[in-house]
């Protein structure tokens, strides 16, 4: 180390800042490189789902959850179709939905035409799948659901072992599904009291199958409906 002072004074003062110079240089260099080293990027991290996966997935979520959706209102089908005939202004077959009424399905054809007859038209009726309901003109006799004019039983006004038939000839067949109160008091036997508990009972319950179902109806039992069985239709 002496040798190296003795050296170093011995210099001429250019040569010392000349080798100073390169010596900051070299000493520079190496320390760069070392924190370069001991400072290396850290590795990457994952990639993430790309975005289009993401989407798909949630896609696929979507379309299982719409498929399950549908096969639950396909399985609980509540729709009903009904043939509006007769004396509306847009006769036809329309869809309702369960629970609608027979004013509902007036409306939807168009309403009554100026022939219509009012009074043998139970708008609270309530609409069966299936049903075709006719709505019957003025002078007209009660249309079924059939579609057919019903009339009195023939055995009633031929025969001659009947004593329950009018000298003044057969009287018109009441349907029990489109009745009003007004219309059951004309069959044999029916009040008003009676012939409100059949508008209850239907409001309630829905349409009439058969006539033989008005046994169901407080007040109406078997003996009573065979004797109203001519004078009644559903």
């Amino acid at each position: 180390m002496q040798m190296i002072g003795d050296w170093w004074l011995g210099l001429a003062r250019r040569y010392q800042l000349i080798i100073g110079g390169i010596l900051v240089v070299v000493v520079g260099i190496g320390l760069g490189g070392w924190l370069i080293t001991s400072h290396a990027a850290p590795t990457p991290l994952p990639a993430a789902v790309p975005p289009a996966q993401a989407q798909t997935s949630h896609t696929s979520d979507h379309t299982a959850t719409g498929v399950s959706t549908a096969s639950r209102v396909s399985s609980h089908d509540t729709r009903v179709f009904v043939d509006v005939q007769g004396a509306v202004a847009h006769p036809g077959l329309y869809e309702f939905t369960e629970g609608m009424r027979v004013a509902d399905a007036v409306k939807s054809a168009g309403g009554l035409t100026a022939k219509a007859d009012r009074q043998q038209v139970n708008l609270a009726s309530r609409l069966t799948d299936q049903q075709q309901l006719a709505i019957p003109m003025k002078g007209e006799k009660p249309i079924g659901n059939s579609g057919k004019e019903t009339t009195t039983a023939k055995a009633a006004g031929q025969s001659g072992s009947s004593g329950n038939a009018k000298s003044s000839g057969p009287t018109a067949v009441i349907n029990l599904n489109t009745a009003t109160v007004a219309d059951l008091q004309q069959l044999t036997g029916i009040g008003e009291k009676k012939a409100q508990k059949i508008i209850d009972y239907r409001t309630a319950h829905g349409s009439f199958q058969t006539v033989k179902d008005l046994t169901q109806v407080p007040g109406f039992g078997e003996k009573t409906v065979a004797n109203l069985q001519d004078q009644l239709t559903t």
